[in-house]
């Protein structure tokens, strides 16, 4: 719609580039966050009081927030204030279950509800280039099109039904996050043996060992040393692979190799739940047996 207001809710470590970068693109936004709306806006956005004047006032409404009780919650702020023909796009990470729910009780207040997780860290976030991965109908996706192709490279519309973006993402995760520890592990392995890490990436990337971290997420991060850079909490990748652990486990599929690795991602975070994921490597490296 040509008039159309879009709305962003959560502007956080990866809300805030999304939101600037669809800012960016010309639509126009009003946005809002809990922590304090006016230092994290877009330039030129309009900032809200609260997230219920985004619900009133926005078309399509975008979320981004940490945990699945947050997330909850600010569906329930919308389901109460939003109006009638509205889209929500989710993009959080919170599972196929919390999902639906979210998507029934959207429903229940003639509320439309895409299911759009995204993938790609802070750094393609900050670029614009982050992967969505949409479920819902053809109308809601197409609708919310713009704002999600205003902070993404490509959106992949997955399937109709609420959770199967959720499914989608974490799928991606428990393969993405089981590799940081799989990496890690081996190149613990080639460093005790005197190799360089710079040179067992190089040569790893040019071989069948190559993965996203090996060629985007441990030469940014690990080789460099930027342990903090990455912009995600331990927490929050035991919180993602962890969806897949609790609904394979539900589903009686195959889970031994990425649970054994949640076990570690799980030991990673109790240690200290706020530290960067990409400290992973120096903990699984100096872990011993």
């Amino acid at each position: 719609m040509a008039n159309e207001t879009y709305g962003f809710i959560g502007l956080g470590n990866m809300g805030q580039p999304m939101a600037r970068n669809a800012k960016a693109k010309g639509l126009a936004m009003i946005v809002h966050d809990l922590a304090g709306t006016a230092d994290r806006a877009p330039d030129g956005a309009e900032i809200a009081q609260s997230n219920g004047e985004v619900a009133r006032r926005a078309g399509v409404i975008a979320l981004s927030l940490p945990t699945v009780e947050a997330n909850r919650a600010v569906v329930m702020e919308i389901a109460e204030a939003g109006n009638t023909g509205s889209v929500v796009v989710d993009t959080c990470t919170i599972g196929p279950e919390a999902a639906a729910e979210n998507a029934a009780i959207l429903k229940a207040a003639g509320i439309d509800y895409v299911d759009s997780p995204v993938s790609g860290l802070k750094f393609r976030a900050e670029e614009g280039t982050l992967a969505s991965m949409a479920a819902g109908s053809a109308e809601a996706v197409e609708r919310a099109r713009p704002l999600i192709e205003g902070y993404s490279r490509v959106c992949y519309h997955v399937g109709t039904e609420p959770g199967q973006g959720q499914r989608m993402k974490v799928v991606n995760n428990a393969l993405c996050i089981s590799a940081y520890v799989t990496t890690s592990e081996a190149l613990a392995y080639g460093e005790n043996g005197g190799l360089d890490i710079d040179t067992m990436l190089e040569v790893v990337n040019a071989s069948s060992g190559q993965n996203f971290a090996t060629l985007a997420i441990f030469p940014k991060y690990v080789a460099t040393g930027d342990y903090d850079g990455s912009g995600a909490e331990a927490h929050i990748v035991k919180k993602d692979i962890g969806l897949f652990v609790s609904g394979s486990e539900a589903e009686g599929t195959p889970n031994a190799a990425i649970k054994r690795a949640f076990e570690v991602v799980a030991d990673f975070a109790a240690n200290d739940p706020l530290q960067d994921q990409m400290r992973i490597y120096p903990f699984v490296r100096d872990r011993k047996g």
